[in-house]
């Protein structure tokens, strides 16, 4: 979950870290970041650093003292997410030495890549310990919403690639192991005992990654970070590289922090990341974020802006519809009044096309009898016709004749031809050819058949 505001508070060996993180349209701004000293006091000083941003932040995060909590990674075949939720109570009895009464636990499970497996981190604590620590939040009036190890909130950062991280502090050493999207091991190593030395965590270092080589493979661990309150000498940091042949650097801060400085880096990287609902050892407040005047402002100008908009595409939109619909009904009353004299005009205009009709077919017919009776004048009395087609001023004629040759010469000295296109004559039946012409006449009529 990345929230708009988010406060993350660090539980040191020594000390406490608090950093408080706001992020708008601007991007991401460091509203505070404190190192406090780790004593009664810490809770009130913190709820002073909040209260005078006069902002609540929508997420606290709270890194909770390493010494209250534990830590295991397992491996189990691959299985359903609610059956994870299912065996958890029961993995938990197995792994952690605590009643079940007295007993918070938290976890994040991811699949291993190309294995049938899925790996489990199970964080586990004192649940008397951990309700302590955040009812003393809560009565200063810093409202915990997440309550993990800094170690377990960082495996969405580190865990895209091979990494070791050491976080060095004031009595505690810690080793931990990232890849494949999640915390495959830790190691607390306390600083003021008798025996410890750099080399007892580099033999720690070399035999974690020894103990992992079946999923880190040849290529080994990518990078070496290091983080935490103390710092290392620059021969351990230098022996440390070289263990891996890597260069140690500092814990990176995200892009969108990259501008700030170099103190809290860690507690700036927890506050950014995004953690699982179930990764969480309290259970999840569900509380109301108080909404700040700034954002009520810009809201209230955000819905009078969207107000103006409505009303200006409402007026534009309906203005135009309402005077449509004012001459839609102008018009329907128009139609109404004018139905008569259209359906007069509607009949006079058919009247008028069947004069026209009329007018044409007596046209037709006495230019056709002209044409009956000057064919028959021409032809001579051993020429019959059997078909005659007129179309668009052309006459076709098929029939048989004793004298075909005859035929052509007397119709094109007819009055009404204009010339003779086509005179076939066929094969002879008896004393009789078959002809068939096609001629022009001068006068042009509409098509018919006689």
């Amino acid at each position: 979950m990345n929230a708009k505001t988010t406060m993350c508070i660090l539980f040191r060996d020594e000390t406490v870290d608090a950093v408080f993180i706001d992020r708008n349209m601007l991007g991401a701004q460091i509203k505070f970041m404190e190192r406090l000293p780790r004593d009664e006091l810490v809770f009130e000083e913190i709820a002073k650093l909040m209260r005078s941003v006069e902002k609540t932040p929508a997420r606290v995060l709270l890194c909770v003292p390493r010494d209250l909590a534990m830590q295991r990674t397992l491996r189990y075949p691959a299985m359903a997410p609610a059956d994870i939720a299912n065996m958890i109570q029961f993995e938990a009895t197995r792994h952690v030495p605590l009643p079940e009464a007295d007993r918070a636990v938290a976890w994040v499970a991811v699949e291993a890549p190309e294995e049938k497996q899925v790996v489990l981190n199970l964080v586990a604590a004192r649940d008397a310990d951990i309700r302590e620590l955040v009812a003393n939040f809560e009565e200063v009036g810093v409202p915990i919403d997440e309550a993990l190890p800094f170690s377990a909130a960082l495996y969405s950062v580190l865990g895209s690639v091979p990494t070791l991280l050491v976080v060095a502090d004031g009595r505690h050493l810690e080793l931990c192991l990232y890849g494949q999207g999640q915390l495959q091991d830790s190691q607390l190593i306390p600083v003021n005992v008798p025996g410890f030395s750099p080399e007892r965590v580099l033999t720690a270092a070399r035999q974690m990654v020894v103990k992992h080589r079946a999923w880190l493979g040849m290529e080994g661990i990518g990078r070496v970070m290091l983080t935490g309150g103390a710092r290392l000498s620059d021969a351990f940091e230098a022996d440390l590289g070289a263990a891996f042949g890597l260069n140690v650097q500092p814990l990176a801060l995200p892009e969108e922090l990259a501008a700030v400085d170099e103190p809290l880096t860690d507690a700036l990287l927890a506050a950014s990341s995004d953690l699982p609902m179930d990764l969480n050892l309290i259970e999840h407040s569900g509380r109301k974020v108080p909404i700040g005047k700034r954002t009520i402002v810009v809201a209230a100008l955000c819905a009078l802006l969207a107000i103006e908009l409505v009303a200006w595409f409402g007026f534009k939109t309906a203005a135009p519809a309402l005077q449509r619909k004012q001459v839609a009904e102008e018009m329907a009353k128009i139609r109404r009044r004018a139905a008569p004299i259209q359906r007069m005009q509607d009949r006079n205009r058919e009247m008028r096309k069947q004069l026209y009709r009329l007018d044409q077919i007596c046209n037709l017919h006495i230019g056709a009898m002209q044409v009956l009776g000057g064919l028959s004048e021409l032809l001579p009395e051993d020429s019959y016709l059997y078909s005659l087609y007129y179309s668009n001023g052309t006459l076709y004629i098929r029939g048989h004749s004793k004298e075909p040759d005859r035929l052509p010469g007397l119709l094109q000295d007819s009055p009404f031809v204009e010339g003779i296109s086509k005179s076939d004559i066929g094969k002879k039946e008896g004393d009789y050819h078959s002809i068939s012409m096609t001629v022009t006449m001068r006068t042009p009529d509409e098509e018919t058949d006689i």
